[in-house]
């Protein structure tokens, strides 16, 4: 019998944001703009991605698409994809596949 092990407890919940946060300012419409698609490595979040990716041009024409796959959902996003994608789109809409 093992005594005295003890366990650590991380707390899953998210705070909520604050009433100061800042969020990114929203255009008023995607026609023109350039749309990044970041899946998160998971299996389909491609695919969903690419469906989404079509259902909005059918309302918009986009200047172009810019897609990447951060590769692994249980960690960040490498700091090169996201300087690329900020610096380059005007909106990014992330996925989760399963």
């Amino acid at each position: 019998m093992v005594l005295g092990t003890k366990l650590g407890m991380l707390d899953p919940t998210v705070q909520p944001i604050p009433a100061h946060a800042v969020v990114a300012e929203r255009p008023t419409t995607l026609d023109g703009k350039v749309v990044g698609l970041l899946a998160n490595g998971k299996m389909n979040s491609e695919e969903l991605l690419a469906a989404v990716s079509d259902v909005l041009a059918d309302s918009y024409s986009f200047r172009t698409v810019v897609t990447r796959n951060k590769g692994n959902a249980s960690r960040p996003c490498p700091a090169p994809i996201i300087e690329e994608m900020a610096k380059e789109c005007d909106v990014i809409i992330t996925a989760s596949g399963d």
